[in-house]
């Protein structure tokens, strides 16, 4: 059996913060967490803090978070003179009801009350509450895990812990023993007086200090909630998240620049560094960064590099967007993990994954610091750059302006790029004209090594720098147009509009078919003006993205000569027009066939997504919606998410209710898909009084639809059942009869709910029908599904077995893995409801591989349900 891993959201529940104050993070004190019914314990010199200030207790448990707040028990010794308590630093608060009485019926976690020390070094990891930014008294302190390892015990019996980053307001959070379970400890302060890293923690056997009984805090009845936080899986295995392109490539000089960086990482002595290098676009920044990490990665753990693009499309990166390449890229989370967390949960995974380790990071391209917010880790040993072009806010950050390279260096990068045997007064004339500056000096040097230009020609062409500033300034991106402008005359004609329509492009890499469709050619040709750009220095063809298919071989620049090229594009007056041939093109692959080209969708989906927000007219409203319709189908709720909201945002303002009931309707499939129930009612709710304004019977069929699965999920059948009539009233009147089988089996699904059982299986053979009367094989697959669930649930196991086997290989005929991987977890249940706990566990690990293979996570978490039931059978065996 592997390591056991945690679920951090599934234990905020039992994590709070206390503070004072209206409750918006601006009083915050510390941590805490539910102990007890009724019960918070924390530490003492958190709760001494408040003074005669009221306490609040923020949770995201409804009963505890609308409780009053007394401390009924705390040690009241400080600390000496080295900042540490001598005694335990533990207090105990109760909460009330507004007639005083103790409050109960929320559910409480796990303690160990007899917690010893481990034999040797052992993880345990801390649920605490912080600010982002530590420095901000106006940042909302949010939850997330940290881990430490056990390294001593002190002469007051207290728990020394190593490797975890402390963090202001960690005082009083819970510490966990991944293999027991439970809460074994108190985190109460940091190793000293403004130590970095590192924390103390007070055992719960402490608790006897306090003088209260120890029974008094044994109310553990969180069984379902506690539990299905953990889960027992091999031990991840960090991957590098390293994907420059082409920066540090052809790195050369910067020798000052490299010593300055490591200098600041030596004399930080262990301490978190973070690092802005900064400069106007092409003066090397980026490649800096990468040679730094390229010379001295063997000195960390693991390497991160994410580019926010944040300076050629129309929308740059945010912070989750980052985690969500990031997360999935170092092997924390899987693909359609990764799209079911929100930006809080993916920033804890985030922090955890980084936990215990010496990252060197490279967030690139970045313009402004809230792109950062959940990103920066300060845990021992860790070195964070940010490149930007700007100035940008970030506590405790050295910054590093650069500047073009020195002669010497510029000739020596030229010569590296181009070749030796060119005549030193030219080429030192080159780089004089090029303003030593690198983007320019590459263009050029890799022009002559194509052959395509001699060095006296591209000099004639490069104006002289303007003397009324005394030497030309790079911070005007006019100045660097100007010395580009030579290389695109040389292009023929129809490289020229290659050019144009690559710099128009808006994604980070751009695919041969698309750049096919956005100039009107077939494939060869477009190969041929590419490589007429490559020839020229203006592209490079992208050898780390390999296909089979021609039309997905890719190309990228710097996003220097990408500006120009659309600037180009502009000026020439066909800049929209490549971007409208482009959504054209992307709408009719997304249109038609689109199931026997996944492989098209994950190379495009990031240029769709740029696509379609960088216009405001009802072809990029279609192009929105319709990349929200595919995202949903492979569950790329991000992609889905900015698709449906652009969408939205188009057909309000152009007065289109109809298609905005469409989009509200995906934004709600969005949250639901993600487990966020209130904001996917909310926005189904709006999605229906869109619908029937516009008098729009499938919108509102799908409105109502959503509402019925939302409340299902809350275990509300009545009102399920009121949404699901309702809808299939809407569709009967639209004339969509195939959604009406959707409906159906919801109904299967709610009277499943209400323990209808033989209504249950009444409605899956109705939707069996209906699928079979249009021969729809995924249909019935799924009605048999039900069928085998309904049987279940009426303690039938045999017949739930026969149906969950002719479903499976309905699945297996279709060559759908997942499907089938439902039907042997069905076939799981079935066994674990017979008794048979061994044919469970190997159904439920048969099931478990498949979803692990094509990353279904939903389908993960509710296997995770069956385990921890199966666990329990084999228990009490």
């Amino acid at each position: 059996m592997g390591a056991v891993g945690i679920d951090d959201r599934g234990l905020f529940r039992f994590a709070v913060r206390v503070e004072t104050g209206p409750g918006d993070g601006s009083g915050f004190l510390g941590s805490g967490f539910v102990a007890a019914p009724g019960l918070i314990l924390t530490c003492a010199h958190v709760v001494a803090s408040a003074g005669e200030r009221r306490l609040r207790i923020v949770s995201e448990l409804p009963q505890v978070n609308a409780a009053t707040a007394h401390v009924i028990a705390r040690i009241p010794e400080g600390p000496g003179p080295d900042g540490l308590w001598d005694r335990p630093d533990l207090a105990l608060i109760e909460l009330r009801d507004d007639r005083g009485r103790r409050i109960g019926g929320h559910p409480c976690p796990r303690l160990d009350l007899t917690a010893a020390p481990p034999p040797g070094p052992a993880r345990r990891r801390a649920i605490i509450a912080a600010r982002p930014n530590p420095g901000n008294t106006r940042s909302v302190p949010r939850l997330r895990g940290v881990d430490f390892t056990w390294e001593s015990l002190d002469d007051q019996g207290f728990w020394w812990l190593a490797d975890g980053h402390a963090l202001q307001g960690m005082s009083g959070s819970m510490l966990i023993d991944p293999e027991r379970r439970a809460i074994c400890g108190v985190v109460n302060n940091s190793r000293g007086l403004g130590a970095p890293t590192g924390a103390l923690a007070t055992p719960l056997s402490e608790l006897a200090a306090l003088g209260v009984r120890l029974d008094a805090v044994t109310g553990f009845n969180g069984a379902s909630e506690w539990d299905a936080a953990f889960d027992r899986r091999p031990d991840s295995i960090w991957r590098d998240h390293w994907n420059p392109g082409l920066s540090g490539r052809h790195f050369v000089g910067r020798e000052q620049e490299l010593a300055d960086l490591l200098a600041a990482v030596e004399a930080a002595d262990g301490v978190a560094v973070i690092q802005s290098i900064g400069g106007f676009g092409g003066v090397g920044k980026t490649a800096l960064a990468v040679a730094f990490a390229n010379r001295f990665g063997d000195r960390f753990d693991g390497r991160v590099f994410h580019d926010f693009e944040s300076y050629r499309g129309p929308v740059a990166d945010t912070g989750a967007d980052a985690l969500g390449s990031v997360l999935t890229g170092i092997g924390a989370a899987t693909p359609n993990e990764v799209e079911l967390l929100d930006a809080r949960a993916r920033s804890d995974r985030w922090h955890a994954a980084a936990a215990d380790r010496r990252l060197l990071m490279v967030w690139d391209n970045v313009d402004d610091s809230a792109q950062l917010d959940g990103l920066l880790v300060r845990g021992s040993g860790c070195v964070t750059i940010v490149t930007t072009r700007d100035r940008l806010d970030i506590a405790d950050a050295g910054d590093l302006r650069l500047d073009v390279l020195d002669e010497g260096e510029a000739i020596a990068m030229f010569t590296g790029l181009a070749g030796g045997g060119h005549p030193p007064a030219l080429v030192a004339e080159l780089v004089r004209r090029d303003l030593c500056v690198p983007v320019l000096i590459a263009t050029h040097a890799r022009e002559i090594a194509g052959g395509d230009a001699a060095l006296d020609e591209i000099i004639a062409d490069l104006p002289e720098p303007d003397p009324s500033r005394r030497q030309s300034d790079p911070h005007n991106q006019r100045d660097l147009f100007d010395r580009l402008e030579g290389s695109y005359r040389r292009l023929d004609p129809s490289e020229r509009r290659a050019f144009r329509a690559f710099g128009a492009h808006p994604g980070a890499l751009a695919t041969l078919g698309s750049l096919a469709a956005a100039m009107d050619c077939d494939l060869r040709e477009a190969e041929r003006r590419m490589h007429g750009l490559v020839n020229a220095g203006l592209a490079v063809r992208d050898l780390t993205r390999t296909s089979r298919e021609r039309a997905l071989r890719c190309y990228r620049a710097h996003d220097l000569l990408r500006v120009y090229g659309a600037h180009v594009a502009g000026a020439e007056g066909d800049l929209e027009a490549f971007r409208l041939a482009l959504a054209q093109h992307y709408l009719d692959r997304l249109g038609t066939g689109f199931e026997e080209h996944p492989d098209w969708f994950e190379a495009e989906v990031e240029t769709i997504e740029h696509l379609s927000t960088g216009g405001a007219t009802v072809e990029y409203a279609h192009l929105a919606r319709f990349l929200g319709y595919r995202a949903l189908r492979y569950c790329a709720y991000d992609a889905a998410e900015t698709g449906f909201t652009q969408a939205e945002r188009i057909d309000r303002a152009r007065g289109d209710q109809g298609r905005t009931g469409h989009s509200l309707w995906g934004l709600g499939e969005v949250a639901r898909l993600r487990g966020e129930l209130e904001p996917a009612a909310a926005r189904y709710r709006a999605a229906l009084e869109c619908s029937e304004a516009a008098g729009d019977p499938g919108g509102v069929g799908n409105a109502r639809r959503g509402l019925a699965e939302v409340v299902q999920l809350r275990g509300d059948a009545e009102l399920a059942e009121r949404h699901y009539t309702a809808a299939m009233e809407a569709y009967r009147e639209g004339g969509y009869a195939h959604r009406m089988i959707y409906v159906e089996r919801g109904l299967g699904r709610v009277a499943i709910l209400r323990g209808e059982h033989r209504l249950a299986a009444e409605r899956f053979m109705s939707a069996l029908a209906a699928s079979e009367s249009e021969g729809d094989s995924y249909g019935i697959a799924f009605a048999l599904l039900g069928i085998g669930d309904a049987a279940l649930a009426a303690g039938d196991e045999d017949e739930a077995a026969s149906r969950f086997e002719e479903s499976k290989a309905l699945f297996d005929t279709g060559g759908d893995p997942v499907g089938a991987a439902n039907a042997v977890q069905g076939l799981g249940k079935a066994a674990l409801a017979a008794g048979d706990t061994a044919l469970a566990r190997t159904r439920f690990e048969e099931a478990e591989r498949v979803y692990l293979e094509h990353d279904a996570a939903r389908s993960l978490t509710e296997l995770k349900a069956d385990l921890v039931r199966l666990e329990a059978a084999e228990l009490s065996l």
